[in-house]
């Protein structure tokens, strides 16, 4: 008969501590995954003129491009993609004021294409005509913002804002020239 081999007086303390170590490694990914998995627009404004093609769709361009059947008329293209991996349900665009203007602080402006879902990676644009004093890209307007269903706001950053508003003066500016 033989006998029962003991098991090292350290065997016991390290699978101890090696189950703890598992075990916050797994909390730890837990947490990291569960906290960053929401919902993410990227948002995107730019100053463009648009094209038609045959098939009835449209897509802009920058102003200063020549493209046949381009329109004269200048537009705010607001662009939003879902950067993760919930689909997110747009409902509609505005802006904040810097100042209340007729005792508003924002404005909507009326959507094309919204409400819509869009999924992990899809995008989807919207578009308002520029006016010749640059409104909604002027010096009045503090911020450009799209919401969700969740009444959640994604809005530029200033430095964008600040670039859109330069985009627009310029763009107004070569399409009076170009006019004359």
């Amino acid at each position: 008969m033989t006998t029962p081999v003991a098991a090292p007086d350290w065997l016991t303390p390290f699978l101890a501590i090696w189950g703890a170590f598992l075990s916050s490694i797994a909390l730890g990914w837990n947490l990291f995954r569960d906290l960053t998995d929401r919902a993410k627009i990227k948002v995107e404004v730019k100053i463009r003129r648009l094209v038609a093609v045959p098939g009835g769709q449209w897509y802009s361009v920058a102003p200063n491009l020549e493209v046949d059947g381009a329109s004269q008329q200048l537009f705010v293209v607001m662009n939003a993609v879902n950067a993760r991996r919930r689909p997110i349900r747009l409902q509609g665009w505005g802006g904040i004021y810097k100042n209340p203007v007729e005792r508003k602080t924002g404005f909507v402006i009326i959507p094309r294409g919204l409400p819509r879902t869009i999924n992990e990676g899809d995008t989807h644009s919207e578009y308002t005509e520029l006016e010749a004093n640059c409104y909604p890209a002027n010096d009045t307007v503090k911020r450009f913002q799209i919401w969700d269903s969740t009444g959640r706001n994604w809005k530029i950053s200033w430095l964008k804002m600040r670039k859109l508003r330069r985009e627009a003066l310029a763009a107004v500016a070569n399409n009076s020239e170009q006019a004359n």
